[in-house]
């Protein structure tokens, strides 16, 4: 947390830089959040910063239920009574976060990934906010970014700054870890397209630095998710199953994976597939126990 620091954008609209970007507007002193951080210490950190500041937090925002993006809730709900706003498809995964490596493993999730990465803190969600349109009861306005999870949404403040949550991963980490966690590849591409032609003084991705033009970042993101596509062809001209596939795609990036790692790139590439076979791209052959996928 050494790097954890408070970034102003415009008059209202400020964010803590981390593992994790929280987004901050605040007005009279009361704050709204836009996701709480990676763990109970974001959670500390941002206390820390807003009692020096006179300011009183009265609203996070979580733009989806990863742990990464709701860990600080907890440790900010009961030293505040503040009040979460979520969409209704993360709202359980929020309230009961064991939801999340239980869905990433497909089944019980064993203890080795029953960690702060996977595992958030339970807290509870007060309102159950629409995908789009203004945030009740602020100034804010919320906009629909499906793909990355089940209903992700991006804030923008009346300042015209958006926090893009998890819809923008910055070129350096995409050429760097290549293979990034998407539940749906079709919407997450008209995600994509859609942000592209989004008005904003500057977009703030979850991961990475403010740009005034997310063009370049987007292109690259949608490059690499063809890349990918084009690789899993060339792979199941064989039937594979998708943990070979998954193999095969680590050996050709380079990639050594631990536990919470495999689990979110399996889930991935099962997405991968799912999206080929809607798109008739491949096929799924079942052998001998097996579930395996050809290019068509």
């Amino acid at each position: 947390m050494g790097d954890f620091k408070l970034i102003q954008l415009s008059n209202h609209t400020y964010y803590f830089a981390a593992r994790s970007n929280i987004g901050v507007y605040e007005e009279n002193g009361d704050v709204i959040l836009i996701d709480s951080g990676s763990d109970k210490e974001a959670g500390r950190q941002v206390m820390k910063f807003v009692k020096q500041q006179k300011w009183e937090i009265k609203l996070i925002i979580n733009t989806h239920s990863n742990a990464d993006h709701i860990g600080g809730n907890a440790f900010i709900q009961k030293r505040t009574e503040c009040r979460i706003a979520a969409t209704d498809l993360e709202t359980p995964f929020i309230n009961h976060p064991f939801f999340e490596p239980s869905f990433l493993n497909g089944g019980y999730p064993h203890k080795r990934l029953q960690n702060k990465f996977l595992l958030a803190a339970p807290s509870k969600v007060t309102d159950i906010i629409p995908d789009s349109g203004p945030v009740p009861d602020t100034p804010l306005e919320a906009l629909s970014l499906p793909g990355h999870f089940l209903q992700m949404i991006g804030v923008q403040t009346p300042d015209s700054i958006l926090f893009t949550a998890d819809a923008l991963i910055p070129e350096e980490i995409v050429n760097k870890y290549h293979i990034f966690y998407l539940y749906d590849i079709c919407r997450h591409l008209e995600t994509l397209s859609m942000l592209k032609e989004r008005e904003a003084v500057q977009f703030v991705p979850s991961h990475g630095d403010p740009v005034s033009n997310i063009t370049e970042m987007a292109d690259a993101n949608v490059a690499k998710i063809l890349e990918i596509i084009g690789q899993i062809s060339n792979i199941c001209t064989k039937p594979v199953t998708a943990e070979e596939l998954l193999e095969h795609l680590c050996i050709h990036y380079g990639l050594e994976l631990n536990g919470n790692q495999y689990v979110l790139l399996l889930s991935t590439i099962r997405a991968y597939l799912a999206y080929m076979l809607d798109e008739k791209m491949v096929e799924i052959l079942y052998n001998r126990g097996r579930m395996e996928w050809k290019t068509r």
